[in-house]
Order: structure tokens, then C-alpha cells, then sequence
């Protein structure tokens, strides 16, 4: 009787350490579930995890991978390079379905979208926009590319026109690029501020060794970031909460680094010695309000040309200032918003709030002198759900959505054009 006791005892200690163990792993996993939830508002599952590293720090995709697929043009800064003949000769270096050199047609509208990243984005959302308020069909041209700031919007324009292009509507989308980068991406890094993006970089043949290290280090950890980020989302341990929070952890320790360096690379290029080819003539100001008010003075003069434009080749302009989260008062920002697309310490904060402040003041000015111009800084200024998608100056789905709603409805108030039919 001895042993078969024994032999009890011994496996009720064993199904009560089990149970001890299940109790406290399912313990540690439901306080990681609480945490998860404490820190994102959201209930853990993979989807939310992937969402919340992909948007914080998006920025540092955009800083280690502008320069990648792009290639230099001669009067438009630089375009992208498909890698195929035939793409990069019907779209002209653009991300466009319908080619730049179009020409008018009865029933149908070419309606050209100008701008940086937002602007770029948002092309295919004016597109369905306007199907849904209008009869007439468009032919949308995407010549917006990520970095665009004046007076590349006003080149691309006069470029395909002197080429050829017949446009029946323009719309321009921008005013944060003009700010924020031609003073700290050029001016700060001695670039003249008119020029496109990081100009050196794009036209040193030789980078430094220490550019070249900086370089290779972020492309080293871009592609860690984004082996780890696969590795999570096949892993069968993903449904755990506990997983989870340690990946993102690592994984946001990596999108620190990638910005860090990134910052770093920008750094250096301030730091060293330019050729003029790489500089431009850079004129030296005493404040840096007055970069922003040069640069506000540049993209004032840019839209009155293409207002001019307009009136000479027979088509409307429409001209808007996008919404930024770091204009006072223009949002009140959710939780979600003030941890993914709020940074307190970010140079995003005083450009824009020095810098929006003179554009809108520009924009009367482009009103008061018959431009079709519309300040929409204040477009989610009621809207209580998250809309900015990082801490520069990007969307959701739902913002994307309300700007090209917004879009489209001032262009059917103000449009002039007879054959459009009234709004559906």
C-alpha cells in the first residue's frame, strides 16, 4: 500500500505544480494584457502590435530610404527611377497610373495632383471623391512625390506644359515641406533653402567614409527591422501578450536607432564642406524665422504663378494648405495621437508653429489676389478620433478621406468649368 501511495502523493504534487505554473503564466498574461491595453487603449491581438510599430517612428523610414529609388533631373530635382524603360517613360519618374502627357477629351477631365507625401497619398482618394460628386469622368495625373516642396511643384507644372500637357484642373497640396524642410534638411545643413530635399546627397558622387558608414549602418538596421518584424508576425508565440511586449519593445529600441542615425547622417551633412554644386548660393540669415518667412515669400510667389499659369493655358487652380498637428489649437489630439504623432522635443514643433502661422497670413494674401486658395488647417479641429497616423505630418484612412472630401467640395463651389454637371 506503501508505494501506491506514494506513487499518489508524488503525482498530486505534480498536478498542483502544474496547476501553480498554468495559474501563473495565465497571471502573467493576463497582466500583460492589462498593460498592452494600459499603454496603447487597445486589446492586445497581433494587428494592433504590427499597426503600432509600423506608425511610431514612421519617420525613420522616410529618413533612410528617401534616396533610394531616386534619380536626379535636370529641372525638376529628381523623379523616380522604376528600373524599368517602359514604366519610367509613361509615367516620367512619377507614381501615376494615367501618363503626365495627356491631352483634353470631350467627357473627361485631367486633373493633375501637386505636392509632397500627403499630396501624393491622397491622389487616389481625390480620385474616387470626385467620382462620387461629379458626372464627368477624371483622368488623374499623381505628380506629387515625397519631399516635393516649392518651387518644385511650380517646375513639374511648367515643365509638362512647356511639353506639351493640356490639364483641365490643378490642385496643389502642401505648406508643411516648405517649412520644415528647406530649414532644417537644407538651410540648416548650409543648402540653400530653396533647393530640393538634402540636395548633397543626392549630387556628392563620393560620400565621406563616415557618410557611407552612417548610411550603412541604417540600411543594416532597416532590414533587421524588417526581419524581425516578419519573424513576429509568422511566429506561433504572437497570440501570447507577453511575446508581444517584448518584440515591441525591441522593435521600437530599433526604430530609436534608425532615427538616432538617421539624425546623425543629417548632422554630418551640416557639418561638412560643400561644393557649390552641392550647396547653391545659401544667403545667411540672423534668425531662423526669417528661413521660414524666405520660405513662406517663395511659396506665396510659386502659387501666384501658377495662378498665372492657369489663366494662360485654360485650366483652374486650386491651391490648399494642409492640417498639421503641431499648429495650436488646429486639434485636440487623442491618447493614440500624443504617443504616436506628438513629439514635444521634435524641430517639427517650432517650424510649424512659427511657420503656419506665416503661410495662412500668405494665404489671405493669395485670396485677396483671386487665387482659388483654401487654409484647411483647421479641418479636424472638431474631429475627436484619432486622424494623424505619425509625428510629422501624415494621416489615417479617415483624415485622407476628410482632406479629399474637403477637396473636392470647395471645387464644387468654385469651379467655373461649364461641362462639369452639378454635384450628384
Amino acid at each position: 500500500m506503501e508505494p501506491l501511495q506514494g506513487e499518489r502523493s508524488r503525482l498530486k504534487t505534480i498536478v498542483f505544480s502544474v496547476i501553480m505554473v498554468l495559474m501563473v503564466v495565465l497571471s502573467i498574461e493576463l497582466l500583460s494584457q492589462l498593460t498592452f491595453y494600459y499603454i496603447f487603449k487597445k486589446r492586445y491581438c497581433v494587428s494592433n502590435l504590427i499597426k503600432s510599430v509600423t506608425q511610431e517612428y514612421q519617420v525613420t523610414r522616410r529618413h533612410a530610404t528617401f534616396l533610394q529609388n531616386e534619380a536626379i533631373h535636370p529641372y525638376l530635382g529628381y523623379v523616380v527611377d522604376f528600373g524599368d524603360e517602359k514604366k519610367n517613360f509613361n509615367t516620367k519618374g512619377f507614381h501615376t497610373r494615367n501618363q503626365p502627357m495627356v491631352k483634353k477629351e470631350e467627357g473627361k477631365l485631367n486633373i493633375v495632383i501637386l505636392g509632397g507625401s500627403v499630396a501624393y497619398g491622397l491622389a487616389p482618394l481625390i480620385e474616387s471623391a470626385w467620382k462620387n460628386t461629379f458626372n464627368v469622368t477624371p483622368c488623374v495625373v499623381n505628380l506629387a512625390l515625397p519631399g516635393y516642396k516649392e518651387p518644385q511643384q511650380l517646375m513639374v507644372l511648367s515643365y509638362f506644359l512647356s511639353l506639351g500637357a493640356a490639364y483641365d484642373i490643378v490642385i496643389n497640396i502642401d505648406g508643411f515641406n516648405e517649412i520644415f524642410l528647406s530649414s532644417v534638411e537644407n538651410y540648416a545643413a548650409g543648402i540653400n533653402f530653396s533647393f530640393p530635399r538634402s540636395w548633397k546627397l543626392r549630387v556628392t558622387a563620393n560620400p565621406t567614409h563616415n557618410e557611407l558608414a552612417l548610411i550603412g549602418k541604417i540600411k543594416y538596421l532597416r532590414e533587421m527591422k524588417e526581419r524581425r518584424l516578419k519573424e513576429f508576425s509568422d511566429s506561433l508565440f504572437n497570440l501570447s501578450a507577453v511575446y508581444g511586449l517584448i518584440k515591441i519593445f525591441k522593435l521600437k529600441d530599433l526604430n530609436v536607432m534608425i532615427y538616432n542615425n538617421a539624425m546623425a547622417l543629417l548632422s554630418l551633412q551640416r557639418n561638412l564642406t560643400k561644393r557649390f554644386d552641392a550647396s547653391g548660393p545659401v544667403e545667411k540669415y540672423d534668425d531662423i524665422k526669417e528661413v521660414y518667412q524666405a520660405s513662406t515669400d517663395l511659396w506665396c510667389r510659386c502659387s501666384l504663378m501658377m495662378n498665372t499659369l492657369a489663366k494662360d493655358n485654360g485650366f483652374e487652380y486650386y491651391h490648399f494648405l494642409q492640417p498639421n498637428q503641431y499648429l495650436h489649437g488646429s486639434k485636440k489630439l487623442t491618447e493614440e495621437e500624443k504617443r504616436i504623432a506628438y513629439a514635444e522635443d521634435s524641430l517639427y514643433v517650432e517650424a510649424v508653429a512659427t511657420g503656419y502661422p506665416m503661410l495662412i497670413e500668405k494665404g489671405n494674401i493669395l485670396q485677396k489676389k483671386n487665387v482659388k486658395f483654401f487654409n484647411a488647417t483647421q479641418l479636424f479641429s472638431n474631429v475627436a478620433e484619432t486622424i494623424y497616423s505619425d509625428n510629422c505630418c501624415h494621416y489615417n484612412k479617415k483624415g485622407n478621406m476628410m482632406l479629399a472630401e474637403y477637396i473636392i467640395q470647395q471645387i464644387a463651389k468654385t469651379t467655373k468649368i461649364n461641362h462639369l454637371k452639378a454635384p450628384r
